[in-house]
């Protein structure tokens, strides 16, 4: 006997993608709760266009994890049901990199829930922020702690085409 096949969102004739879709769309709702999950297709726009409006895609849903935890629990999730993904963070790239395709398949992963700025470190000329945090809250706090974070931040050049881990801005553990 076979184990029982995998539900398969990537293949539009699979006659099991609907009811598939339905359970994914269930169990990332236990996972991030409604809060965290859109499948309005009005709620949905500013994530399936990019920021110059260049590229457009369609996704089931997007889901909004608030923590590590969480993306981690709906990294796994998707892995188990074959499920792709777009990881979007501010969703302002300029190749559409973070904008779903147009075959509807892919789910998108916003990070904008995880915005915070855990620490920051004067002395080293660091901070810790979350994967969602935007670069004019992280160079607010910049100079609310008497930084310089502009284009030129931390003293290491810091720009929207460059790595920010680079210029010592790092990721949440």
């Amino acid at each position: 006997m076979s184990p029982p096949s995998k539900p398969d969102l990537r293949s539009p004739t699979d006659g099991r993608t609907s009811a598939a879709r339905a359970v994914v769309l269930e169990r990332l709702a236990v996972i991030v709760g409604t809060q965290g999950l859109i499948t309005d297709a009005r709620d949905m726009e500013p994530y399936v266009t990019d920021w110059r409006q260049v590229y457009r895609g369609v996704t089931p849903a997007v889901v909004r994890p608030a923590s590590t935890a969480e993306v981690a629990a709906v990294m796994k999730l998707c892995a188990e049901t074959g499920t792709p993904v777009v990881p979007q963070g501010g969703n302002t790239g300029m190749c559409g990199g973070a904008t779903p395709s147009a075959s509807g398949k892919e789910i998108v992963i916003a990070l904008g829930r995880m915005n915070r700025i855990l620490e920051t470190d004067v002395l080293n000329n660091t901070m810790t922020v979350e994967a969602g945090c935007i670069l004019a809250n992280i160079q607010q706090a910049a100079f609310a702690a008497d930084r310089s974070c502009g284009i030129a931040g931390w003293g290491i050049a810091l720009s929207l085409w460059s790595n920010p881990f680079a210029a010592g801005v790092k990721p949440a553990a």
